[in-house]
């Protein structure tokens, strides 16, 4: 029994409590309503004029800004698009109750058009078509008079960026926020900058929001001080997406120039491979170009691709001597002495460019072996004309020409018994002057295999060594673009 009565009195008691709670939200929300057209309507409160009580009264508004996002930073257009979070706070002497008076009723929700507003404005706005942001809005007055506008807001601003140092580079933006109409003397902007609620849009990292107020007279009212805050975002851009994207092609394609130097001359392909490199790296600078602003300040990016453009240029142009030097046959003439000294006989040990043992040894006995048959042919020649000729001077005394000319000779003086062998003699004698024109013709062979052997070698050397230079020129650029980052 005694349990029973207690449930039934926890129900009453629940049943009361929220009879209560129910007409007192009925009551707050009625007082609510009076309290408002007592306000706005009977006190005849008029949104037109500066809430004072006393015209030498400066309204103090204080300023809170919250930086929630990066949207866009436009390099080109050097503007910058934030998503803000911005709350004001000021005093109406012309609003003030007593909440005992009014239900315990502490605040009310007001649309911002029936409220005295500061005309804040953003100094540095880039929008095309500029409307004030504190417009429209839900603000919040509580019985002492204090009123708070908050709201999110979409700015977009001029922003002097720094290209310099792309895309490891360092932003530093200003917001200026201040009166219009409104001058030190009657309103007075404090304000204070917050980060906690940054999000990072990928691109930019927040570093830091300095804040300060500034007094400042312009040419338009002479001698009137206007307040303003000045709030200086600090952002660090992401680079990792720009190495990937930029850095590391531009990289690969430089090293792949080295490449062209590797390239054998006999294959006709270095200079298209250079030019090929050329004409890549001239696009990845275009990419550069379109995002960053036509000014004098050319980014280390910029900078880099336009020294590793300089050098496929120059190593181009090195390739085209290194080609000519190659090409260069018997026409032409013999290699200097000079150039023999420096080139064949210091440079090349030093690149370790000599030619290889087996192919030399296999030219020149390829070169005897021809030598010695075309000997062992004028030997044998020789010795079917010596019986012919025997009788009157030996082969020792004169040349096998001139013997072979005597027995002619011989011949017809001898009579008709030997000339059957006229006919012979001299398909011999056409035999030795042709197999001479032949040894003639090889000794020119040779003579021009040599010398487009020597001028290949030199061209081999000057290839390699115009490899180290442009190695050489590759790292000297990226130490500068290291030490200007640093």
């Amino acid at each position: 029994m005694e349990r029973l009565m207690m449930k039934v009195a926890s129900v009453i008691s629940a049943f009361i409590f929220l009879q209560v709670t129910v007409c007192e939200g009925a009551t707050g929300s009625v007082y609510s309503k009076k309290l408002f057209k007592k306000l706005f309507e009977d006190e005849g409160y008029n949104h037109n004029v500066r809430p004072v009580l006393s015209v030498n009264t400066v309204t103090e508004v204080r300023m809170l800004l919250y930086v929630a996002q990066v949207l866009d930073m436009d390099e080109r257009q050097q503007t910058l698009t934030t998503n803000m979070w911005v709350t004001y706070v000021w005093k109406d002497e012309f609003i003030h109750w007593d909440p005992e008076e009014w239900g315990n009723v502490t605040k009310l929700k007001v649309d911002s058009e029936l409220l005295w507003m500061p005309d804040i404005t953003l100094y540095n706005c880039a929008a095309d078509n500029y409307i004030p942001y504190l417009t429209k809005k839900i603000c919040i007055i509580y019985n002492d008079g204090n009123i708070n506008w908050a709201s999110p807001v979409i700015m977009k601003s001029h922003c002097n960026i720094d290209v310099t140092h792309f895309p490891f580079d360092k932003q530093s933006c200003e917001l200026k926020f201040g009166p219009w109409q409104y001058d030190g003397t009657e309103v007075n902007l404090t304000g204070t900058g917050d980060t906690s609620v940054f999000i990072s849009d990928g691109e930019w990292d927040m570093k830091g929001l300095d804040v300060r107020q500034d007094v400042n007279f312009y040419p338009d009212a002479p001698g009137i001080p206007y307040t303003d805050v000045v709030y200086t975002m600090h952002f660090k851009r992401r680079s990792l997406y720009y190495v990937f994207n930029l850095v590391m092609p531009c990289v690969l394609v430089a090293g792949i120039t080295i490449l062209g130097f590797v390239l054998p001359a006999d294959s006709g392909e270095k200079v298209s491979l250079g030019i090929t490199v050329l004409l890549s790296l001239t696009v990845f600078l275009l990419l550069i170009a379109e995002s960053m602003p036509p000014s004098s300040h050319v980014p280390v990016i910029g900078q880099y691709y336009a020294a590793t453009m300089l050098l496929v240029s120059i190593s181009i142009m090195l390739t085209v001597i290194v080609l000519n030097l190659h090409h260069r046959g018997p026409t032409c003439r013999p290699v200097p002495r000079w150039m023999r000294r420096i080139f064949l006989n210091k440079l090349a040990p030093i690149l370790r460019l000599h030619p290889r043992p087996s192919q030399r040894n296999k030219a020149v006995s390829k070169d005897h072996k021809i030598f010695m048959r075309m000997q062992e042919s004028e030997t044998s020649i020789m010795d079917l004309t010596t019986p012919l000729h025997q009788n009157h001077q030996t082969p020792g005394d004169e040349s096998p020409i001139r013997a072979m000319h005597n027995t002619t000779r011989n011949l017809h003086r001898d009579g008709p018994e030997r000339a059957c062998c006229r006919q012979q003699i001299d398909i011999l004698r056409r035999m030795m002057d042709h197999m001479r024109v032949v040894r003639e013709h090889y000794d020119s062979l040779d003579h021009s295999d040599f010398i487009r052997g020597e001028w290949k070698q030199v061209a081999q050397v000057v290839d390699r060594l115009f490899m180290i230079f442009y190695i050489l020129g590759t790292i000297s650029t990226l130490l500068i673009i290291f030490i200007q980052l640093s």
